[in-house]
């Protein structure tokens, strides 16, 4: 949070404190404990979620939903992208997906497809099919 105070909207006197609780989540019948930003006022108690807050929540979320679904996380994709020595703008040529995908994959503001998560997984796995990969976003660089 800002290093300055925020006074609460609501009653406009007390300044909101960031908490941190626990929120019991279900996908797909998977039950899990996610941890939930918030902040509260310290004169009227009310709890509002702040932009910044919103965003780390829900990227949480979307990290628990690709793990149950057995998709790469966020984390995981970044790590592979680093072990095949990409930058996120060369991943996003040799893979595809746009320009900021990747970026997106690894903060886990979205889901990639299956199809992207197992051409992901295939390159980590398999030097014949990274090179081919590699070969073919140099010649489309051309």
């Amino acid at each position: 949070m800002s290093k300055h105070k925020l006074i609460c909207d609501l009653c406009g006197e007390g300044s909101l404190a960031a908490k941190q609780g626990m929120n019991a989540v279900t996908y797909k019948s998977v039950k899990q404990e996610l941890a939930l930003d918030y902040c509260e006022c310290n004169t009227c108690g009310v709890e509002m979620t702040l932009p910044h807050q919103a965003r780390d929540n829900k990227r949480r979320m979307v990290a628990f939903k690709k793990s149950v679904d057995g998709l790469l996380t966020g984390a995981e994709v970044r790590a592979l992208r680093e072990r095949l020595g990409l930058k996120q703008s060369d991943a996003a040529r040799v893979f595809g997906g746009g320009v900021v995908a990747f970026s997106k994959y690894e903060n886990d503001d979205v889901t990639q497809s299956e199809a992207m998560d197992k051409l992901m997984r295939l390159a980590d796995r398999v030097p014949q099919a990274r090179n081919m990969l590699f070969v073919e976003a140099q010649q489309t660089d051309s």
